[in-house]
């Protein structure tokens, strides 16, 4: 009994300093982790006004097998556009770039409005 309670006490300390560090570690990068795929460098995200609207612009790195992509995202809330401006991906010592126009929210498919909400979520975060 005795070494069960001490093998629980060591188990509890451990998974607490590992929160701790996780926590730290996340704070100082201030990343953002997404889902299991995308993560987002909260640090990026910038709101600009432009022409009389806002726009949020961020950076995300997202993890799909064996590709890993670099993205900026510009998200116009007045107009309700998302723009892939930059995809950097890179599949392993391959590099490819592209850049995408800003697609109607109401208008896009499952993947434009999914990224959207994703931007959504990310200016919520950046105005609080």
């Amino acid at each position: 009994v005795l070494f069960r309670s001490k093998t629980k006490k060591i188990l509890l300390s451990l998974g607490l300093t590992l929160a701790m560090a996780v926590s730290v570690c996340a704070a100082k990068d201030n990343i953002w982790q997404y889902n299991q795929n995308i993560a987002i460098n909260m640090s990026s995200a910038k709101v600009t006004t432009e022409n009389g609207m806002t726009v949020l612009t961020f950076e995300t790195t997202e993890t799909f097998g064996e590709s890993t992509d670099q993205c900026t995202y510009v998200y116009n809330v007045d107009d309700q556009t998302i723009q892939l401006k930059e995809l950097v991906s890179k599949v392993g010592k391959k590099k490819f770039k592209q850049n995408f126009y800003p697609q109607s929210i109401a208008d896009g498919n499952d993947v434009i409005k999914g990224r959207a909400h994703m931007a959504e979520l990310v200016l919520q975060r950046v105005r609080h």
